[in-house]
């Protein structure tokens, strides 16, 4: 490195100190300067110490297996090439799901050791946000979740490797997101990822939850939709040995089924399914 280079270096780090200690902002200067953020915060960690907290990877295969489930159902990412920021989102219902939402956005925060934003957008939705490379890296760890997230998600670790407390609360954050509780009370999960729905079934089997899988009609324009069920006789299993942290789930699972004798005899979903699969 030459002598101008050198100099020009030590003239852009005295500059950034110098606006560090006046309390210009990391984008400010990155801007004023043409700098990169990551440069700035280097010498800003020196100076101040550490503007954000470390994000913390819990060693808790229930928390993981929640919290990957739930990106399962109703999750997705986005690396920002400008910001360098990976952020993750999960996306749900703003009336039915508000209290579920607050329930992950707490599990995050206590776990992870990482803030989470909510915001309500138009349409009824709810969405999660956060920024973390390592959570990032948690997901794509044991998810699979190149290409089209929603059709190709799945476990990517072989199901015999990974715990059952693990196996156990990815279902139970799977269904919590996108399964549902219909009016026999049979719990119902539908997905566009074969292979997942395939998993989660072979995990219900593991536990002794007796379900079907089905290939719904294709619809045009649409892709393959596949359908898990898990029938009234197995619906109290569930409840007992996976349960919901999506209480309002939970309610309509245990109301549903102590007042069974009184539900109205309506078609029941099955019935406009394509072939079964198991």
């Amino acid at each position: 490195m030459n002598s101008t280079k050198i100099n020009n270096k030590l003239i852009q780090r005295k500059n950034i100190i110098n606006l560090i200690h006046q309390g210009v902002s990391i984008p400010k200067i990155s801007k004023q300067l043409g700098v990169a953020k990551s440069t700035i915060y280097y010498h800003y960690k020196k100076i101040k110490g550490r503007k954000f907290p470390l994000v913390i990877i819990p060693n808790n295969d229930q928390v993981i297996g929640e919290f990957l489930g739930a990106f399962s159902g109703d999750g997705s990412f986005f690396f920002d090439k400008k910001t360098w920021h990976y952020t993750t989102s999960i996306h749900l219902h703003a009336i039915d799901d508000e209290k579920y939402g607050r329930y992950l956005k707490s599990l995050i925060e206590k776990n992870f050791n990482k803030k989470v934003r909510i915001y309500f957008k138009p349409k009824k939705e709810l969405v999660l946000v956060f920024h973390s490379k390592d959570i990032f890296k948690l997901i794509a760890e044991y998810l699979t979740i190149e290409g089209n997230k929603t059709l190709n998600i799945s476990i990517k670790k072989p199901l015999n490797c990974l715990s059952d407390n693990f196996l156990a609360y990815f279902v139970r954050g799977l269904v919590d997101t996108d399964g549902c509780v219909n009016s026999y009370n049979q719990i119902i999960l539908c997905l566009i990822s074969k292979k997942i729905i395939m998993q989660t079934s072979d995990i219900l089997k593991r536990f002794g939850i007796e379900n079907k899988t089905y290939l719904r009609k294709k619809r045009k324009n649409e892709h393959q939709l596949y359908e898990l069920k898990i029938l009234k006789k197995d619906s109290k299993k569930y409840l007992r040995i996976i349960g919901f942290s999506n209480k309002r789930k939970e309610k309509k699972c245990a109301s549903r089924d102590s007042n069974s004798r009184f539900q109205r005899k309506l078609k029941f979903p099955g019935e406009s399914l394509g072939k079964a699969l198991s």
